[in-house]
C-alpha cells in the first residue's frame, strides 16, 4: 500500500492577510473544540491515510501548543505552500500528499479516501487527482470545502523547484499551480457527487459570514461525526442559507 498523508496547511502568519484569516478562525472553537483540532480529527478517520500533519510559516506560539492527538505540528520560515508540503512529503517519506487548507470544518473523510483510491490506482502514471464539477471545473469544488487535493510527492518536488514563479495570494489550489507551471503533469479529476454540483453549497470558513453558517450547521447536526449527505440536505432545505452561500460563492 501506498504511503499517504494529509496536511493541514495554516498558511504563512508573518503575512497580514493571513493574520486576519487563519489566526482568526483556527483558534476558534466549533462545538467545543478548536477549529483546526476539530479538522485534524476528522481528517485522521481516513482509512487510506497514514498520518495528519498541521503546518504553516511563523506560526504564533498558542497554535502550536493547542496538542491535537496523534498530530505532528510543523513550523516553517517563510516559503510557499508547495514548499511547506514537499518538506513535510520528505519527511514522512510519504508517496500521496492530501493538501487541505486550515479553514474546512466540514472536510470529510469519505470524500478524501475516494481521491485517494484513485490516486493509488493510478500509482506514478498521475501526478494529481482532485474532484471537479460539471459546469465549474475544479474552482467550483474548491469553494464548496468539503474535500482537498492529492498530489505525487515527486510533482510537489517539481513544483518546488518553481516555486518563485507560483502565484503566493491567500488562495491556494494545486491544480491550479500544476495547469500554471513549466513541464507536462498528469492531472486527473472525478466528478465530485451529483448531489454535491451546486452553486448554493459552502462548508469553507473564510469570513464571518461563513462562520455563522458553520455554527449554525453545528447548532443543528449537534455530532462530530456529520457527513456531507446530511450538510446538504440541511443547507438545501433551508433557502435563506442557500441564497446566502450562493452570493458568497460569487
Amino acid at each position: 500500500m501506498s504511503s499517504a498523508i494529509v496536511v493541514i496547511d495554516l498558511g504563512d502568519f508573518s503575512r497580514p492577510e493571513v493574520q486576519a484569516t487563519a489566526a482568526r478562525f483556527a483558534q476558534r472553537k466549533l462545538g467545543g473544540q478548536p477549529l483546526i483540532n476539530r479538522m485534524a480529527r476528522r481528517l485522521s478517520e481516513c482509512t487510506l491515510v497514514d498520518g495528519v500533519y498541521i503546518v504553516g510559516s511563523n506560526i504564533p506560539s498558542s497554535l502550536l501548543t493547542m496538542g491535537a492527538a496523534n498530530v505532528r505540528t510543523l513550523n516553517f520560515p517563510s516559503c510557499h505552500v508547495c514548499e511547506r508540503l514537499a518538506a513535510v512529503a520528505d519527511t514522512a517519506n510519504a508517496e500521496w500528499v492530501v493538501f487541505v487548507p486550515a479553514n474546512r470544518p466540514f472536510v470529510d473523510s469519505e470524500l478524501i479516501d475516494q481521491l485517494l483510491a484513485k490516486a493509488i490506482k493510478a500509482g506514478d502514471q498521475c501526478d494529481y487527482v482532485g474532484y471537479s464539477s460539471d459546469d465549474g471545473g475544479w474552482q467550483k469544488v474548491d469553494r464548496l470545502g468539503l474535500t482537498g487535493e492529492v498530489c505525487h510527492a515527486d510533482t510537489l518536488r517539481r513544483l518546488r523547484r518553481n516555486a518563485d514563479r507560483l502565484p503566493s495570494g491567500e488562495a491556494q489550489c494545486l491544480a491550479s499551480w500544476l495547469q500554471n507551471s513549466p513541464g507536462a503533469f498528469h492531472l486527473k479529476f472525478v466528478p465530485v457527487p451529483r448531489e454535491l454540483d451546486r452553486s448554493d453549497l459552502r462548508f469553507s470558513v473564510s469570513d464571518e459570514s461563513d462562520w455563522d453558517d458553520a455554527e449554525l450547521l453545528w447548532d443543528t447536526v449537534r455530532h462530530d461525526d456529520s457527513q456531507w449527505q446530511q450538510l446538504t440536505r440541511l443547507v438545501i432545505g433551508n433557502s435563506r442559507l442557500r441564497e446566502s452561500m450562493e452570493v458568497r460563492n460569487g
